[in-house]
Formats: structure tokens, C-alpha cells, sequence
């Protein structure tokens, strides 16, 4: 090889970076460094490595999506990637190795062993990979004997302790697993002080006498009493995205990957007294707040940041939708929906699981282990979000999905969702009639409160009142009223009539009581009212079959169905195989993935939708009890879904599967292109 071996590092962690940079460097390796997923797979796209050393707990994504990505480089399929982590048990590790992984080091690594398991790697001699169950042939994750020598040769080389004297402590630390600090205090041959000074010139890490002028209680509070006291360690300082963690102990990797996960800061350590920390403690816990009342409001306010961590993540990378759901071993899974994708986010220990869901009970008023719905509003920065929250549970401990709806202050265009104003404009105009109802069907809840928004007429003089169970928009100029849910929608619309409304919008109507409330009400009324079914002939046919074709013929104006259809990342998409194209036919692509769309493949959304207009001869037909026809000719007209999609997949905008999907709800069967 003529250049020198090129290893890629992926580390959320900067000192892990560092330290593997200076490890690896002078034994004549080039080292490129990554600090996330979306890092890692730009950096190898551009320099093909010839090694991957991958934490596989990143805050972007999961490391097995790395790896996912990394084999379908062209050059990827024989690149050998070893697993990083301190986490893991036998289980993880085997689906590790399942999934193409060549090799597993344990966190904290050994600073001795690393170089020559890096070369072993690289020289393409795999591990063995653990059988779920048996005993691991991997280090455990304790801190290695000989780093611990190393301490007791800085306090012999000081004069702080004889030769005797270390050898007591390391016998007496084989048999009791303890830190060796510790043992030499407890057998009193030094001091805290004297333990403190050694680990600060051993390890680098700035030594601080802790006092509570000096510490920030806001950053203190950010993780439970119990957790710090256990750990040993205490927040200094939140700054930034960084904080200041004094340490009794700073090699205790575990403790910086917890207090990094629950926080989602980076940590930057720095050393203290054990003693010295314990006093802290006391001092913010007991003195703040006796008793368990202290503990109690510390934990809801840790709960909160965890929660709103995600939602302040899934906010800034588009996501839709947040689900946590509980695994096995300890851990919980949470994934994000981009652009109807979902991606997986870094595993969550099982405590920071039960405390996000314990605090979403607590914000819905939901009762503890119960399933159902529940919608709340909230502010995520400067950002007013609603959240419909479901709660469901799991032979492992209870799920819950997340549903974020950002809210709006102005009425929506449809223009740039692919909708043309002359296409909807009968349906407007029909809403500026004295009476009549006009139905929006789509499943899709907030896209059918945009449509419903965006079609309420402008300027209209008399009043205008609109039933929610989804308040995404708040407007001045209408009157809004929020439901609990879409069962009582009925009543409302009955007293909203009562109450002079002109036009009344109802964006869920699916109940039949309040789809008969929406047509009774328009023989006198405007109504504008939605439903989850999105295609005309299937609204149709369900207000005919629960009202009769007498009321639906009285009273309906058109209808407006609608199903939206994610659009291509145009930085990623690539041509699909020749076998899936017609024949000459422009290109048809297919998604690819990159950091620009969260390595998802969609970016953005058009909607395809299809207009119906309830004439005169169609009304007649219904009253007549002739349904038959109606849906004869409905069905001969067919639906313009297709042929907008069709269109789409023609420019290079959606892809085949996605059109299938949205339009057949299956894979796709390739036709033949019509001009």
C-alpha cells in the first residue's frame, strides 16, 4: 500500500476522538474523524477508508444504519467496520456481527491493546462473534488494571506512598473490584487531596474545589439526585451545547456516556473530590428542598429536558412524528418519521424510556399505564407545537407516538402543495352559497385541516366558526373552538347553528352523528366539513349508505379528496433500473439518501387530488333513489390521482413505488405510459 493505512473514526465524544487520533497517528495510520452518522458517511463518500471504527450510539442516527449506508457504497460491500460501544451486552454485540461487523471494542479501550487490534483488523482477521447467552470473550468494561498501575506509580514516584504499600492496595482491589484511589484512602496511606492531585497530573483533566458560588443549580438540576450521588459527579457549568461535569473518578466512561445521553450535551470533565462532591449535594438537595419533594421536582424537570430533547430534534430535522418504544436488556428504541420515513435515533436507556412517558402522562392528564389519544399543546422554543399523543402498551412496559403539528398563524396556499386555484375554485364558490355542504376527504389530518383552511373564502362577511380537533391554525378573524374529540362534534355543530354561525367548518366529521349534524345543518347553513376517507367515490358512498341518498342529495355541493405523495430529494435521487422503466420513456429514479434529507431519499410533498361537483342532474339521480348510476358514472370518470402522479414520476419528482403506495396502496405494477 503505498499511502499509509486511512481509519475512520465515528465518536460523538470529542475526547474519544482525540484520543484514538493519538493512539493511531504515531503508529502511522491517517486518521479521519467523525462526530455523527451524517458526518461519517460525507467523509467516507469523499476519502474511501480502509477501516471504520464505529460508536454504535450516535446522536443522529444508529449505528446500524451507518453500517446499512456504508455497505451500499459501491466500495462498501468488503470494507470491514468494527463496533464501538460501551453499552452493549452479548445479545447487541451478536446482531452486530450479524449485520457485517468484523470486530467489537469495548469501551473504555485499552490504551495498550488498541493499536494492535486496529492492525489485527485491518490485516483482516475478524472476531469471534459472542453467542447470545454465553459468556463474552470481549474485555469488560471495567477500567484495565494497568491504567489503575499507573496512578499508584505517580504517587510511589512522589513519595506519596512506598512500593509496599501499592502492592497491599492492588491485592486488595483484585479481590474487591474497588478503584484503587479509594482502596489507598480507606487503608490510609493518603489522602483524597493526594488521590486528586495524582489523577490531575495522570490524567490531564483540570482539578476544582467545588463551592456554591462556583457551581450553576440550573445545570445541577438537570439530572436526578439519585443518579449524581450514584455516579459521583456533579454539573458545574451548562455553556452552549457543553457542560462542565466535575468528577470523583474521570476515566469512568459510563458515567460521561450517561450523563451525555440524559442531557444530550458534551460532557467536559474535570476533577473533584468525592467528598467534596457529596457536599454539593447536600447542600442544592437538602438544603433547597428537604425530603422527597426535592427529588420529585428534580425528576420532572429532568423528564422534561429528556422530552424535550426529541421534540426540539424532530422539530429541526422535519420529523413528523416521534415513537419511543420499549426494548429488551435495559434499553428503549426511539425513531423519528422523516418525510413518511422512520429513522432510527440512538437507543435510550430503559429509565430515560419511563420517565419520557411518565412525563407525557403527566402533560395529557393521562392516567398511568393507560392506552388511548390525547392532544396538548405546547411551546418548543419559539415554536408553538401541538402534540397528539397515543399511548399503547407492549408485553416490555408501555409505547407512545408523538405527532407534532406546528401551529399557523396565517391562511395556507395550497399553490405550492400542487393544487391550482381554478381547480377548487367551484368548491369556494359553493361555500359562498346560503346553504350546502361541501366534504374534504383526506387521511391525513393535517393536510385536510390545510385544505380546509386554505378553502374558507376571504372577505366573508358574516361569521365564520370552525370546530377543531386538530387547532394547527389560529386565525383572529374566525371564531375557533378546540374538541376533545371528534365524538363530540355533533353537539357543537348543533350549537353553533344556535349560536348564528354563517359558515361552520368541522375538520373531522367521521362520526356519523356529526356527518348527519354537518348535512342537516346545511339546509339553512354553510358547512364545510372533513373526513379521513380521501377519494370521492368511497365519501360518496359512505354519506349515502349512513344518511340516505335523500338527505346527501339535498344538501351536498362537491367533493374535494386528497392524498399527498412525497417528492424526491433532488440531491440524492438516482436513475432506477433499466428493467423497472417503460420503454422510451424519460428516466424514472428512484430515492437514494444523503445528510440533506436525513438520509431518507423524499424531500418535501406535492398533493394529488380530485374534484367533484354535485350538479343538478346528479342531485335529481340520488332523490330518485338511482345511486347506481351515479357511482357508474363516477367510476367511468375516474380518479385524476393516477394521471397527476403519473406526470410527477414523468419530471423526475416521485418515484414509481411512491406513486403505488400512495395511489394503489401496494408495490408497483409498471403500465403503460399514456401521452
Amino acid at each position: 500500500m503505498t499511502r499509509p493505512p486511512r481509519i475512520l473514526v465515528v465518536d460523538d465524544v470529542p475526547a474519544n476522538l482525540l484520543l484514538a487520533r493519538k493512539l493511531l497517528t504515531p503508529a502511522g495510520y491517517d486518521v479521519v474523524e467523525a462526530r455523527s452518522g451524517a458526518e461519517a458517511l460525507a467523509a467516507a463518500q469523499e476519502t474511501p477508508p480502509d477501516l471504520v471504527l464505529l460508536d454504535m450510539h450516535l446522536p443522529d442516527m444508529h449505528g446500524m444504519d451507518v453500517l446499512r449506508r456504508l455497505r451500499e457504497f459501491p466500495w462498501g460491500a468488503g470494507l470491514p467496520v468494527v463496533a464501538i460501544s460501551a453499552l452493549a451486552g452479548d445479545e447487541e454485540r451478536a446482531r452486530w456481527f450479524q449485520a457485517g461487523c468484523v470486530g467489537a471494542i469495548e469501551k473504555p479501550i485499552s490504551v495498550q491493546a488498541f493499536v494492535a487490534e486496529v492492525a489485527r483488523f485491518l490485516a483482516g482477521t475478524p472476531a469471534t462473534a459472542p453467542d447470545v447467552g454465553a459468556p463474552s470473550d470481549l474485555p469488560a468494561p471495567a477500567v484495565p488494571e494497568r491504567r489503575r498501575g499507573r496512578l499508584g506509580e505517580i504517587l510511589v514516584d512522589n513519595g506519596l506512598i512506598t512500593e509496599e504499600q501499592l502492592e497491599v492496595a492492588l491485592e486488595a482491589q483484585r479481590e474487591s473490584r474497588k478503584r484503587l484511589g479509594q482502596i489507598l484512602v480507606e487503608q490510609g496511606a493518603v489522602t483524597e487531596d493526594d488521590i486528586a492531585w495524582a489523577l490531575s497530573t495522570q490524567l490531564g483533566y483540570p482539578y476544582v474545589h467545588l463551592t456554591p458560588s462556583i457551581v450553576d443549580e440550573e445545570a445541577v438540576r438537570m439530572l436526578p439526585e439519585a443518579f449524581l450521588r450514584e455516579r459521583r459527579v456533579l454539573p458545574v457549568l451548562k455553556f452552549g451545547q457543553e457542560m462542565t461535569l466535575a468528577m470523583a473518578d474521570p476515566t469512568d466512561e459510563h458515567a460521561v456516556e450517561d450523563v451525555g445521553a440524559r442531557t444530550r450535551l458534551q460532557v467536559r470533565r474535570s476533577l473533584a473530590l468525592a467528598s467534596n462532591i457529596v457536599e454539593m449535594l447536600d447542600h442544592f438537595f437538602v438544603h433547597a428542598a428537604p425530603g422527597a419533594a426535592a427529588v420529585t421536582t428534580e425528576a420532572a424537570a429532568a423528564e422534561a429536558q429528556h422530552l424535550q430533547f426529541h421534540l426540539v430534534q424532530a422539530l429541526q430535522q422535519g420529523a413528523s412524528e416521534i415513537h419511543f418504544d420499549p426494548l429488551e436488556g435495559g434499553r428503549a428504541r426511539v425513531r423519528y418519521r422523516l418525510q413518511g420515513v422512520l429513522a432510527d435515533r440512538p437507543a435510550q436507556a430503559a429509565d430515560l424510556h419511563d420517565s419520557i412517558i411518565r412525563y407525557l402522562h403527566d402533560m395529557t392528564a393521562a392516567e398511568p399505564e393507560s392506552s388511548g389519544t390525547a392532544t396538548v399543546p405546547v411551546r418548543v422554543g419559539d415554536t408553538e407545537v401541538v402534540l397528539v399523543v397515543t399511548f399503547m402498551p407492549t408485553v416490555l412496559g408501555q409505547a407512545a407516538t408523538v405527532v407534532l403539528y406546528p401551529r399557523h398563524t396565517e391562511a395556507p396556499d395550497l399553490e405550492h402543495l400542487g393544487i391550482p386555484d381554478e381547480r377548487i375554485r367551484p368548491l369556494r364558490q359553493a361555500l359562498e352559497a346560503s346553504w350546502g355542504v361541501v366534504l374534504v376527504g383526506c387521511g391525513d389530518a393535517l393536510l385536510r385541516s390545510t385544505l380546509l383552511h386554505a378553502m374558507i373564502p376571504t372577505g366573508t362577511r358574516g361569521k365564520v366558526w370552525v370546530l377543531e380537533t386538530l387547532p394547527v391554525y389560529r386565525r383572529p378573524t374566525l371564531n375557533q373552538t378546540v374538541l376533545a374529540s371528534a365524538m363530540d362534534a355533533a353537539a357543537y355543530l348543533r350549537g353553533v347553528v344556535m349560536a348564528g354561525a354563517d359558515l361552520i367548518v368541522v375538520d373531522d366529521a367521521s362520526n356519523v352523528e356529526t356527518l348527519r349534524a354537518a348535512h342537516e345543518s346545511a339546509r339553512n347553513r354553510t358547512v364545510l366539513a372533513g373526513h379521513p376517507q380521501a377519494d370521492v367515490v368511497g365519501l360518496l358512498s359512505q354519506s349515502v349508505d349512513a344518511l340516505g341518498p335523500a338527505l346527501v342529495a339535498s344538501t351536498l355541493r362537491g367533493i374535494l379528496a386528497a392524498r399527498s405523495v412525497h417528492l424526491l430529494c433532488p440531491k440524492c435521487k438516482q436513475p432506477a433500473p433499466w428493467g423497472s422503466m417503460p420503454a422510451a420513456e424519460e428516466p424514472v429514479y428512484v430515492p437514494g439518501g444523503c445528510e440533506a434529507c436525513g438520509f431518507t431519499g423524499f424531500r418535501g410533498q406535492r398533493v394529488l387530488f380530485d374534484v367533484w361537483i354535485a350538479d343538478l342532474g346528479t342531485r335529481l339521480l340520488l332523490r330518485s333513489g338511482r345511486t347506481a348510476t351515479v357511482f357508474e358514472r363516477l367510476v367511468q370518470s375516474g380518479t385524476r390521482m393516477r394521471e397527476q402522479g403519473l406526470a410527477l414520476v414523468r419530471a423526475g419528482l416521485v418515484s414509481q413505488d411512491e406513486l403505488a403506495r400512495v395511489v394503489e396502496g401496494g408495490p408497483w405494477i409498471s403500465p403503460t405510459f399514456s401521452s
